[in-house]
């Protein structure tokens, strides 16, 4: 489910001016609060470095069920459209589990993994090392797949993204239902399918997952498009909501 919530967060601005920016979302699952993430971002602009940074923890009734926090943080430079990752890192600690993965890129834009914590957690399916060349990980990828959303008002796209065990697939679509209304944004259909790294004891991992991210309009006329409502798909929980809370500037 983490990981579901780090591919949901991730779709949270595309390129405007270089400039930080800070939101807030409420994840409720049947109208029931069970996390709050907060965003920081700084997007950068042509050929300076861009940061996002998610913070997520338990909240409301979860805290009954498990208690636990993550943080994701991506680093990276934009080579014309296309955001080119320097560092991931993403730390977290879920039911007294401590989790840590550092992802560092060469030139190549190839990724290694420096650390991950712990080595192995299950026995999955193996990823080919070519499999690896022209992946990202899950926010820089969503950055540029949110600016694909801003620049053509449309949201097809296509990624891979690499945490450091798994290997995901996403296919952006415009919704042919949920049109734009008022000069609004469109809503966005995402399909994630594990392509490799599945669990070997839960092939089903493997199955289509199906979310949905409706863009707003800028809450500023100089801030970044930003999803007001995500309908993030996930296998135990159903369907969670995703929905921001409040935006400002971020600090110095």
């Amino acid at each position: 489910m983490l990981r579901r919530i780090t591919l949901g967060l991730a779709l949270l601005a595309s390129p405007a001016a270089a400039e930080s920016w800070q939101a807030s979302y409420v994840f409720t699952v049947a109208g029931v609060t069970v996390m709050e993430a907060r965003v920081d971002l700084d997007i950068g602009g042509p050929g300076a470095p861009y940061m996002i940074e998610t913070r997520t923890r338990a909240r409301g009734v979860a805290t009954l069920f498990f208690r636990g926090e993550q943080v994701s943080r991506s680093e990276g430079t934009w080579r014309g459209r296309i955001p080119t990752p320097r560092v991931h890192r993403s730390s977290g600690n879920w039911r007294g589990s401590a989790r840590r993965t550092v992802i560092e890129y060469g030139p190549g834009g190839t990724p290694r993994v420096a650390i991950l914590e712990p080595v192995q957690d299950l026995e999955r399916t193996p990823i080919p090392p070519e499999a690896l060349a022209g992946t990202m990980d899950a926010l820089s990828a969503m950055l540029q797949l949110s600016r694909q959303v801003r620049e053509t008002g449309r949201c097809e796209a296509r990624a891979r993204i690499f945490d450091g065990r798994r290997l995901t697939e996403l296919d952006l679509t415009t919704d042919p239902v949920r049109q734009p209304e008022g000069g609004g944004q469109p809503s966005c259909v995402i399909e994630s399918r594990m392509i490799a790294g599945v669990p070997v004891e839960r092939p089903e991992d493997a199955r289509p997952m199906r979310s949905v991210v409706h863009f707003g309009l800028p809450v500023q006329p100089d801030a970044p498009m930003l999803p007001v409502r995500i309908e993030l798909a996930s296998r135990w929980w159903g369907t969670i909501q995703v929905v921001l809370n409040q935006v400002s500037r971020g600090g110095p």
